[in-house]
């Protein structure tokens, strides 16, 4: 009897130690993705002094998009969620930071803040309609808004919507596009704000 019990015991923990190292499979590590293109290394100090600023306002996406996962469309109501990628931050902020960056970088003699030190000269407000990725290609439906920080006469809207194609499916392409994506709605942001 003594025998017996020992030998299911032995069994027990032998299956069980085969559950654990089956679960212990393969375990796929998503790779984390950033949106917007790298920075161009410029070491040194610049003086913010006497230079107008232009706020740009928290970028406003749905509220089922604004997480951090790469969603992918699958069907016409259905968004499915990478299994290899991630977004580095909730997407709104990436697309914020982004946005932040190529209008820096197309407009050198504004200082372009996300969170005011100063008061700005501009204020800009973004808010994504949509951002779909699928089918080979990204597609963003956006609307923004200039805002003169003193009057409101000066305001001005506009929307549009950008596509690229991902060259790919993988995560890789589809951060790209993405970051394409941005840089396109920056070129008209900074169309639209010339001269102003």
């Amino acid at each position: 009897m003594i025998g017996l019990l020992r030998l299911w015991m032995v069994l027990g923990v032998a299956l069980g130690g085969a559950g654990l190292v089956a679960g212990c499979g393969p375990h796929i590590i998503p790779r984390l993705f950033i949106i917007g293109d790298p920075a161009a290394p410029a070491p040194g100090v610049r003086s913010e002094t006497g230079r107008g600023t232009i706020e740009l306002k928290a970028v406003a996406v749905p509220d089922y998009l604004d997480s951090t996962d790469i969603l992918r469309r699958t069907g016409p109501n259905e968004l499915t969620p990478s299994p290899t990628g991630r977004w580095g931050e909730r997407l709104s902020l990436g697309l914020t930071d982004a946005l932040a960056a190529a209008l820096a970088q197309r407009l050198p003699q504004w200082g372009v803040i996300t969170r005011p030190t100063v008061a700005p000269v501009w204020r800009i407000a973004v808010e994504i309609e949509r951002l779909d990725i699928g089918n080979g290609v990204c597609v963003l439906s956006a609307r923004w808004g200039l805002t003169r920080s003193q009057t409101v006469p000066n305001a001005i809207g506009e929307s549009g919507t950008f596509s690229v194609a991902a060259l790919t499916p993988d995560d890789a392409a589809v951060a790209a596009a993405i970051s394409g994506l941005v840089n396109q709605l920056a070129d008209q942001i900074v169309t639209g704000f010339a001269g102003k």
